[in-house]
């Protein structure tokens, strides 16, 4: 079968022939379009708008300033809506179902829901922070698909509110266990760091000050005592020397009792005459009676001295206790000598106790780098139970405002309204869809029964089919 040639200008008359063709599809999909629009089964969306309300108790004051971003808040807001405890808890409260996990109502919801941002009222520079969603909800009644979705805005709502404040609960339960396990391991370190300083008391680092103050102290205190012990030895060893005098009969030091010459020792009165001849003999002559009563009792005094040293010794310090200069002196010697066994022992007393702090001092750096590692220890985590103590309090306001529902909450700003058209199908849609198909439709047929028809309808046709000249042409007949 040859092939049927049709020209671009040969359409008018291909439609003119075929009009039938193109017309019955055309007339065919407009009432299945009208069909479909009254048949199929609708679908109406019902909307509800939820806000973030602005927190009655100020975010700083509970330390709750970090706020989630725009795609964050949209991820936790849809993921929670569709969640299973909301869904299941529509179903039920609905009576759509048991509300059970495997429930097919829950996947159904899941499937009719839709949440987006609505436009802002005003553009500006500034980032925009999401307050404000659309949920929507599609379902084949009207009423039915109000009151779900206003039964979703009110479950989300107020599962919210229970799942923040189950949040803030769990995280102050969770720092409240933090808290006292940190304060186990600090009384732990307070008791191991307790002992280890007692086992060095007076070696601390921090006692190492007052030890070298009490060492200078010490070593001051020693001076002194040194001192005074060297002059408690000068004078013992004076009076000694006075009373070894006194036992052989001279003496360099005079004791003159007032009133009592006579009762001196006949080497002092010795002595006390020489001085008060050589003073009367600067004022008088050698034969003035007062020197010449002097030299004369010189002579006695000095015959005493003789006979006095001719004396046994046990005569002489018999003699020598009844003095009250001897006894003076002699008690002038135990005193020097109490003073001076009291003098030692504080030097000792104090050449010891330099020895312990200068040991204290120097091991101190020994028992700091001892004390090093638990001190360390116990300095961490006394700054971990500080800040622990801080967020468990910061965790304790914010269960209590979640509690009481004065933090940040989500309200319903706009209830569900109820739909009067249908979203599913689209009437003026489906009439262009089914027109369209009509047309092309109908142009295939048309193409397609010229395509098949063999007969001759022009001078065109006739030349291209027959290749022979045409001689003239009869116009159309009409019918009588």
């Amino acid at each position: 079968m040859e092939e049927t040639h049709v020209h671009a200008l040969d359409y008018l008359s291909v439609v003119r022939r075929r009009k039938w063709w193109l017309v019955a599809p055309i007339v065919s999909s407009v009432f299945v379009g009208l069909a479909l629009v009254r048949f199929l089964p609708k679908e109406y969306r019902s909307t509800t708008t939820l806000g973030v309300a602005a927190p009655i108790v100020s975010p700083s004051l509970v330390n709750q300033t970090t706020l989630l971003d725009n795609q964050e808040r949209m991820r936790a807001m849809s993921q929670q809506l569709v969640s299973l405890p909301i869904l299941a808890r529509v179903v039920r409260e609905e009576r759509l179902g048991s509300g059970a996990p495997n429930d097919p109502q829950i996947a159904r919801l899941r499937r009719s829901i839709d949440i987006t941002v609505p436009e802002p009222v005003a553009n500006t520079n500034e980032i925009r922070r999401l307050d404000t969603f659309v949920v929507s909800f599609t379902d084949g009644d009207p009423a039915r698909a109000q009151r779900i979705a206003n039964r979703l805005a009110t479950v989300f709502v107020d599962e919210n509110s229970k799942l923040r404040a189950e949040h803030a609960e769990d995280t102050s339960a969770f720092i409240a266990t933090q808290f006292r396990a940190s304060q186990v391991r600090l009384a732990d370190l307070e008791a191991r760091l307790r002992k280890a300083k007692e086992a060095h008391m007076g070696r601390l680092p921090e006692q190492t000050p007052a030890n070298l103050q009490t060492l200078s102290g010490l070593r001051q205190q020693l001076e002194a005592n040194a001192t005074a012990l060297r002059s408690e030895q000068d004078r013992l060893s004076m009076v000694e020397r006075q009373l070894e005098g006194l036992k052989q009969g001279s003496s360099d030091v005079v004791f003159v009792p007032r009133g009592n010459e006579a009762a001196l020792p006949p080497e002092n009165r010795v002595v006390t005459l020489q001085r008060e001849l050589a003073a009367a003999r600067a004022v008088y002559t050698d034969k003035h009676p007062e020197v010449q009563r002097l030299e004369e009792e010189l002579a006695n005094a000095r015959k005493d001295v003789i006979a006095e040293r001719q004396r046994p010794v046990a005569d002489r310090l018999a003699q020598l206790q009844t003095d009250p200069a001897y006894r003076q002196l002699v008690a002038d010697r135990e005193m020097a000598r109490l003073r001076i066994r009291e003098l030692q022992r504080a030097v000792s007393d104090a050449q010891r106790q330099i020895g312990q702090y200068q040991a204290r001092v120097e091991a101190a750096p020994m028992v700091e780098q001892q004390l090093a590692t638990v001190q360390r220890d116990y300095d961490l985590e006394k700054q971990q139970y500080s800040e622990l103590s801080a967020k468990l309090h910061a965790s304790t306001i914010a269960e209590n405002v979640e509690r009481n529902r004065s933090g940040e909450q989500f309200t319903i700003l706009y209830p569900a309204s109820y739909p009067t058209e249908p979203t599913k199908p689209v009437p003026w849609r489906v009439m262009l869809i089914a027109i369209a198909s009509g047309i092309c439709l109908g142009g295939a047929l048309t193409l397609g029964r010229e395509y098949l028809d063999r007969s001759v309808h022009d001078v065109h046709e006739l030349k291209d089919e027959f290749e022979v000249p045409v001689l003239g042409e009869v116009t159309r007949i009409q019918p009588v």
